[in-house]
């Protein structure tokens, strides 16, 4: 059985690894498969769509498992799927310095870029349409993700000055 400073060490390099900006570029493969998974799950056609279209099986069943929730639900679901998106791109990208330079974010950009895009897809797909409800949660997700990552950021970085040196 771990002792509580190991379960502490571990957590503390996990809390450390997704408060700063990663060294290698590869980990660009997170943000961008994540947009992939936010498109797969929010442009999946309704399954009456998918029925009449004769769609395949599996994605049919899926389907109705995405849409088996109230609507508002299925908006407030928005919030946290965004949420980790603005995550992700502000840990790729690296955090504001500041809260005042948030705007000059690319990551609070490309979050809210593709929320808006991500909305106006929805236009496309069969029994689909955009939503204001869904661009509303889009982009509080986003907003909320930005700022507590920068949050984070910030107390990791007094954290490191403030610590003693070997």
């Amino acid at each position: 059985m771990p002792t509580k400073s190991l379960v502490r060490q571990h957590f503390s390099s996990w809390i450390n690894f997704w408060g700063q900006k990663p060294e290698r570029k590869l980990w660009i493969v997170l943000p961008v498969c994540y947009m992939l998974f936010l498109q797969l799950i929010t442009g999946m056609p309704k399954p009456e769509a998918l029925k009449r279209m004769d769609g395949n099986e599996l994605l049919t069943r899926f389907s109705e498992e995405l849409f088996d929730y109230p609507y508002w639900l299925q908006d407030l679901s928005h919030l946290p799927l965004f949420f980790v998106l603005a995550w992700l791109w502000s840990w790729y990208l690296g955090p504001v310095g500041r809260i005042g330079l948030i705007w000059k974010n690319k990551a609070l950009f490309f979050s809210l870029a593709y929320g808006c895009i991500n909305e106006l897809t929805q236009a496309f797909i069969p029994e689909r349409f955009p939503s204001f409800g869904d661009l509303a949660m889009n982009t509080i997700g986003v907003s909320l993700g930005i700022v507590a990552h920068s949050k984070l950021s910030k107390v990791l970085e007094d954290t490191r000055e403030t610590a003693p040196k070997d």
